[in-house]
């Protein structure tokens, strides 16, 4: 192989390309045999696979430049899938026989992987070394990590002057980052002015996220007049350049004729390239879309295919229509152990449908109780709060020993959840759970005695519990006790405070 650089190579090899030469793979004895000059002829011709196994003998044998070469086309997954750890030590070896020419794509691959991977403070070095041969990529790179103070001592402004000269030197990447921090005077005086002109740069240029951005801005008004056209101007061009959210967002828009006339046709063309990129909110778009024939025909099968995609990525809403296929087998085989799993995957973003699809499993005998010790009331109390009588007698029985059940059959009975409201029983509930040191119920007292609902008014009782509430956590009681304050005399003051410390005491 010449001492062509990469980049020239990738000019010859997209030029050769067009004219679609083709090589026959060496086998893997000619491969071993072969000079640098014969692996830059495959390399040119495009046959990067027998490339990269021609430069791996030659690597072993110790030259630098087919190390260098090796390690470059092992970072850059050509020939072959992405080898991090073989290019780091191809691209080191060569470096150590002085030939220098890697130390930012060696950066990068430092960079590249698992935090638990990651060597920041190698990357640093290696950076530093090409900022001082004035590498414009290599200034953005340390930057980020002067800005993030990882691999270096954090330094906002180190940070700025090394992106700002990135900026300078066009590229894009830099020129957004410098963009948001004029904007949020982050390593430099905050300067509206500045953040638009360098974020406009970078869009002009063709940073995805910086049209993006500018979509955003014009929508809302924020740093620009706001301008529903522009901003619709900006969106397609971000996804033009294949900005994933653009994609996203304007498919979606598309599809549904939000803010656009409608063509669903062409939404679900960008659904579809968002959501093979993976974008869990564009596979979940996608499933709707097949779910309810919206822009496509029906296919409850692809549904389930965009939705368990999206679940898997613990999107919520996905992971609910996912639980709800495996249990009714509407678009899944039906599957009461994995609809479970998409159910609990739901409840962890305190998704309340998930909590009561599960509270009724339990109540049905479908699921053990005995199984989810820790999350069974809050399921159980969920679907009681459909109004189901079997639950809500469940949560009765349990309340003799815990006010957590009192606490949720006082919010069911006092904003009318599936059952006719009933103050008074509201009231006893979360009495009950107050006095027993639960902070939510004793927050809803000190509401009711405000009020007068269930109970009679009594601003001194309402002080009181907005006090013990918010001792025990609860700081949205603090806002109730002030006002409350406002219509007390202060010997009523006084005599609230003092039953508060009392009860405290108690507890």
């Amino acid at each position: 192989m010449s001492s062509t650089p990469p980049r020239a190579i990738l000019l010859s090899l997209a030029f050769i390309l067009t004219f679609g030469f083709a090589v026959q793979p060496l086998s893997a004895q000619e491969a071993a045999a072969m000079t640098l000059d014969e692996v830059a002829a495959a390399y040119n011709a495009g046959d990067l696979k027998t490339a990269r196994e021609g430069l791996l003998p030659l690597a072993q044998g110790g030259e630098a430049v087919a190390q260098y070469r090796l390690g470059y086309m092992l970072a850059k997954s050509e020939g072959g899938p992405f080898d991090r750890p073989g290019a780091i030590k191809w691209i080191e070896a060569a470096l150590a026989q002085e030939y220098n020419a890697g130390h930012t794509l060696l950066a990068r691959v430092y960079l590249t992987g698992n935090p638990e991977i990651v060597d920041y403070e190698r990357a640093a070095e290696l950076l530093q070394y090409s900022l001082d041969s004035g590498e414009a990529e290599a200034a953005m790179l340390l930057g980020g990590l002067y800005r993030t103070g990882r691999g270096v001592e954090g330094n906002k402004e180190k940070a700025f002057e090394l992106m700002h000269a990135a900026a300078k030197a066009s590229l894009q990447s830099a020129q957004f980052v410098v963009s948001q921090m004029y904007a949020r005077g982050e390593g430099v005086g905050q300067d509206d002015a500045q953040a638009s002109r360098w974020l406009l740069t970078a869009a002009e240029a063709g940073h995805g996220a910086a049209r993006l951005s500018l979509y955003y801005n014009y929508a809302r008004g924020t740093g620009f007049p706001k301008d529903e056209a522009k901003a619709l101007e900006w969106l397609v061009s971000a996804a033009s350049v294949g900005n994933t959210t653009a994609e996203r967002v304007l498919g979606t828009s598309l599809l549904l004729g939000k803010g656009i006339e409608a063509n669903p046709e062409e939404g679900i063309k960008l659904l579809l390239r968002a959501g093979e990129k993976g974008d869990p909110s564009a596979q979940s778009n996608l499933g709707y879309a097949y779910i309810t024939g919206t822009g496509v025909e029906k296919d409850t099968a692809q549904a389930a295919f965009w939705y368990q995609k999206a679940a898997d990525q613990r999107l919520i809403r996905a992971a609910l229509v996912v639980g709800d296929m495996y249990q009714t087998g509407e678009g899944l085989e039906q599957d009461l152990e994995a609809a479970v799993k998409y159910y609990r995957i739901a409840w962890s973003g305190r998704d309340e449908t998930a909590a009561q699809r599960l509270g009724a499993l339990i109540m049905d005998g479908s699921l053990a109780e005995e199984d989810h010790p820790e999350q069974s009331y809050e399921w159980i109390a969920a679907f009681a709060e459909t109004g189901d009588e079997n639950a809500i007698n469940w949560l009765e029985s349990k309340s003799v020993f815990e006010p957590y059940a009192h606490y949720r059959l006082g919010r069911i009975f006092d904003d009318g959840l599936g059952v006719d409201a009933d103050a008074e029983r509201a009231a006893k509930h979360f009495i009950r759970a107050a006095e027993r040191g639960f902070a939510p119920a004793q927050s809803a007292l000190s509401e009711l005695y405000a009020t007068g609902q269930g109970v009679e008014l009594d601003h001194v009782e309402a002080h009181k519990w907005a006090n013990v509430a918010a001792a025990n956590g609860e700081d949205a009681a603090l806002e109730r006790r002030d006002v409350l304050a406002q219509l007390m005399t202060p010997e009523q003051i006084a005599e609230a405070q003092k039953r508060a410390r009392d009860f405290l005491k108690t507890q």
